[in-house]
């Protein structure tokens, strides 16, 4: 799998959730591992999301 991540909006009391997995870390059962990066500020996350961008991640649906 190749490095991807999406977005999630108001999400229990996170404002602003990106989920994003590196293509390599894995589960026990071989199911990839999503990181988790949580925003209060829209700024914040659109400058994490272009670093991503930056570093080879491509934005996926959630159904991946």
């Amino acid at each position: 799998m190749k490095k991807c991540y999406n977005t999630m909006g108001n999400v229990g009391k996170v404002k602003y959730l990106v989920n994003f997995h590196d293509g390599k870390s894995t589960h026990k059962d071989g199911s990839p591992f999503f990181d988790v990066a949580c925003f209060s500020n829209k700024k914040k996350e659109q400058a994490f999301i272009k670093q991503l961008q930056a570093d080879g991640y491509q934005e996926r649906g959630l159904a991946i």
